[in-house]
């Protein structure tokens, strides 16, 4: 007979099959792996007593007392591979579509959780708590420590230890419904039935300072519907204006089997007047903001666009997508794989999955690799163990390039850009502990090179070619390689910016440098010595600002600055100095996506500008009062209130231009031959800029050779 490992168990767990105490059935509730699977490969059993070998169940009863919180099982438990019988059941755990875990209460002496396959069956499971030893020896160990609680704040009971478990192999998600827990939710069961991330307490304050009047609000949907049972009500963003039928219609197309067994229809309308009116007048403020913004447009056009978009310019589907969710933990990201490492699910759904949630920090190792494209998305676990060898050889190849040249050493191009290079790695985020300066005892080797030899720890740091910190030190090796590695473009001053996130996110000095190699493909246009690259991105935002907010833009005219100036840091470097730390991340991941542009940052800076935008035309008339407004922006963003707008407003964009290209093929079709040879047909132009905003295709600007005797920028 066929073993499985044996990796968790709940003794005196019962099947209730009839009223009747006599008809219980005593089993164990277990999680077992199969030799050679993929580590998130668990299956979920239920398992008779009076099924098991005198052998076997003391297996179970030793494995059942091993799995205590807080101790780890002593050895590898081997047992036959559980069956589904007349009581028996077993489920792989990708079957599985939630859990439901009902605690002890008033009326429910025996705590219980509820299965739910995708298939809509349920089973209920009893936790006999007075009976199970590694349940009462729990409780024992809690009362002697005066802490009687789980680790979700609830009394102790065994579904606690049951969920712990779980959590330690896969990835569950608590749904609205705070006793639900989703089973390796995807992507579509994270929008429509996990609770929306609220930003902190301390953004919230400051983005209420920025954006409480913001020309286009949106609202908490999270107190908004606080009596909702599921959040697939939530992305009705205009429901005050919706019929009882439409709800239910929406409900029914969206909820999985499973969710539809535990909601009562009834349960979707319950909401109180306060809620329908806030929901009305805010889906007429999106009206009203929708007509005024289109005032560029002609008359027809316009007419056009409120016929096809009404006053919500968005569906309600495309509203509840852009909710953020809560990033990717390491199960979930392991989950993405099979036993070898290859992804098992499509990379479309793995971008939409990071766009909407981005990645937590222990993943964001492998994670960025994929995303900068270190390692293909088809690659496997083997083949990029390959890829990392070739990497690093690749790597140290270049790098004696420069460190073995004693004539390109001394020339005066490489002390200026070895100088620019150090000075700017001096001044990066040193609010970091990593980057902080080491104290004496607290010194770390490195390889020493001809260009920075080994020093002394009372180093100087007036002298900015003495660099102790390993880490700064490994950062100014990367970027005097990469100065190597692109010789045409070289370092240019904003580069440490670009390089010092994904330094602390890998730490491995030949991966993070071809990480940065890669990202600096898509961001060398910014780079240019002739400016082009961000020439052309300005003016692009401008067109943007023109076509999107056409009355802010006409403000900004007013105060003379219309040309958006204070946005050229903010898109040199990919706002990393708008933000605080924490928010880099998932900004960048979320652009690196380019899941619906690969211009999205554009976007960005346009939600920023609609954030702030009443705030700007009602109290701003300046140059210089525009121009600080902006500026003191800066560590105040809200970064999910940013994104959940910039997508928005991307949603509406790509709406915009599919009606007026479609009336202008309208117009073309009903004119004469002459009026169409003549160029006479009244047709909206958009222009290829603005355009190319639809495109995935990243935007690649190289630069040209180096003049001769030029510096590095």
């Amino acid at each position: 007979m066929s073993k499985t490992e044996l990796l968790f168990c709940k003794s005196k767990v019962y099947l209730h099959p009839t009223t009747s105490k006599k008809d219980n059935v005593c089993g164990f509730l277990s999680l077992t792996r199969d030799d050679n699977a993929p580590p998130t490969d668990i299956r979920l059993n239920f398992t008779p007593e009076a099924s098991l070998s005198s052998e076997e169940l003391a297996i179970y009863e030793e494995v059942d007392v091993s799995c205590m919180p807080g101790q780890q099982p002593k050895k590898v438990y081997r047992v036959a591979k559980p069956s589904s019988g007349y009581y028996s059941q077993s489920w792989p755990l990708s079957f599985v579509y939630s859990i439901q875990f009902r605690q002890p209460s008033v009326g429910l002496w025996y705590g219980s959780i509820v299965v739910n396959t995708k298939d809509g069956n349920r089973v209920i499971l009893f936790f006999h708590d007075d009976e199970s030893p590694s349940t009462k020896q729990g409780e024992k160990q809690r009362n002697k420590d005066f802490d009687p609680f789980g680790s979700d704040g609830g009394l102790y009971w065994g579904g606690v230890d049951f969920k712990e478990a779980l959590s330690k192999y896969i990835n569950i998600a608590q749904s609205v419904e705070k006793s639900v827990w989703l089973v390796n939710p995807g992507s579509d069961d994270l929008r429509n039935f996990s609770p929306f991330i609220n930003p902190p307490e301390d953004d919230k304050a400051k983005s209420s300072n920025t954006s409480t009047d913001a020309a286009i609000e949106f609202p908490d949907f999270g107190k908004m519907f606080t009596q909702a049972k599921w959040k697939v009500l939530e992305t009705i963003a205009t429901l005050g204006a919706k019929t009882r039928n439409n709800v239910i219609d929406l409900y029914d197309e969206h909820a999985p089997t499973p969710i539809k067994q535990l909601v009562k229809p009834e349960m979707i309308t319950e909401f109180n007047d306060t809620t329908r009116v806030y929901l009305a007048k805010w889906a007429q403020q999106v009206k009203e903001e929708a007509e005024q913004n289109q005032m560029v447009l002609s008359d027809d056009i316009y007419r056009k666009i409120e016929k096809e978009l009404g006053g919500e310019i968005l569906t309600d589907e495309e509203i509840s997508k852009t909710n953020r969710r809560s990033p990717i933990c390491k199960q979930e990201w392991d989950s993405f794989f099979d036993r070898d490492g290859h992804l098992a699910i499509p990379i479309s759904e793995v971008k939409e999955r990071i766009f909407h949630g981005g990645l937590a920090p222990e993943v964001r190792n492998p994670g960025w690799l994929f995303l900068l494209g270190v390692y293909p998305w088809d690659s496997n676990s083997e083949e990029r163990q390959q890829l990392r060898n070739s990497y690093e050889s690749a790597y140290h190849d270049y790098k004696k390039q420069w460190l073995g040249d004693d004539e390109l050493r001394a020339t005066e191009y490489w002390r200026d850009q070895k100088h620019r290079i150090e000075k700017d790695v001096h001044r990066t985020d040193r609010q970091l502990d990593l980057f902080k300066r080491k104290k004496p005892n607290q010194t770390e080797s490195r390889e020493s090179s001809p260009e920075t030899p080994d020093i002394s720890d009372n180093e100087d740091e007036v002298d900015i070619a003495n660099i102790a910190n390993p880490h700064l030190y490994a950062m100014r090796e990367i970027l005097l390689t990469y100065n190597q590695y692109n010789t045409n473009l070289g370092y240019v001053q904003g580069m440490t910016d670009l390089l010092s996130p994904i330094y602390v996110e890998i730490r491995d000095e030949s991966l993070v440098f071809w990480a940065f190699a890669k990202f600096m493909e898509r961001m060398e246009r910014n780079f240019l010595r002739d400016a082009s690259g961000m020439k052309q991105q300005m003016s692009t935002l401008t067109q943007l600002l023109q076509f999107m907010l056409p009355q802010l833009y006409a403000h900004l005219e007013k105060c003379e600055c219309s040309d958006l100036f204070f946005f050229f840091r903010m898109l040199l470097v990919w706002f990393k100095r708008e933000l605080k730390w924490n928010q880099i991340g998932p900004l960048w991941e979320t652009l690196w996506t380019d899941y619906y542009s690969s211009q999205y940052h554009l976007f960005v800076a346009l939600a920023i500008l609609s954030d702030n935008e009443r705030i700007i035309r009602q109290n701003l008339v300046r140059f210089d009062e525009v121009l600080k407004y902006m500026n003191d922006l800066a560590l105040s963003l809200n970064i999910n209130t940013i994104l959940i707008r910039a997508e928005l407003l991307f949603l509406k964009f790509r709406r915009m231009v599919d009606i007026i290209d479609r009336e202008n093929s309208l117009r073309l079709m009903n004119a004469s031959p002459y009026q169409r040879e003549s160029g006479q047909v009244d047709t909206v132009t958009i222009s290829d800029d603005l355009r190319r905003l639809l495109s995935k295709d990243m935007v690649i600007q190289k630069e040209g050779p180096r003049p001769e005797g030029a510096l590095g920028g």
